[in-house]
């Protein structure tokens, strides 16, 4: 009788890693979605957050604010960079611009003008694709 060693060959495990990694290059692309549409999102939150502010401040003054207080849009980890642009003193036009990993998302720029309107700027997908709930 002969005595066989316990264990994996190497071509069992050179088998396991291949599958490992073509798994892995599967489910990377899935994981980069998810995680741009989550920023999409934080960054449209921050957009009607900033937008209600500025009512309730507007509701006050009769006017909008030419400033925010840091406080009002200050997002932990958003990967967008809010701008406030006013039209005149009473519209303003709020946007979200993309940084870093983000930048190369596919909605681009959001905006929400002071009408509620909401839009993208230097996409390649439409408003309601960007906006919408999917």
């Amino acid at each position: 009788m002969t005595s066989h060693g316990q264990g994996f060959t190497l071509l069992e495990l050179l088998c396991v890693m291949a599958i490992v990694a073509i798994l892995g290059s599967m489910a990377l692309p899935n994981y980069q979605h998810s995680l741009s549409r989550s920023q999409r999102t934080l960054a449209k939150l921050a957009l009607v957050k900033t937008a209600h502010w500025l009512e309730r401040q507007a509701s006050m003054t009769n006017s909008y604010p030419s400033t925010l207080p840091d406080a009002v849009w200050q997002t932990p980890e958003l990967r967008y960079r809010l701008q406030l642009k006013h039209t005149d003193t009473t519209s303003y036009v709020l946007t979200a611009v993309p940084v870093g990993g983000q930048a190369q998302d596919a909605c681009g720029s959001l905006t929400l003008n002071s009408a509620g309107a909401q839009g993208v700027q230097n996409a390649s997908l439409g408003s309601a694709q960007c906006w919408g709930f999917r």
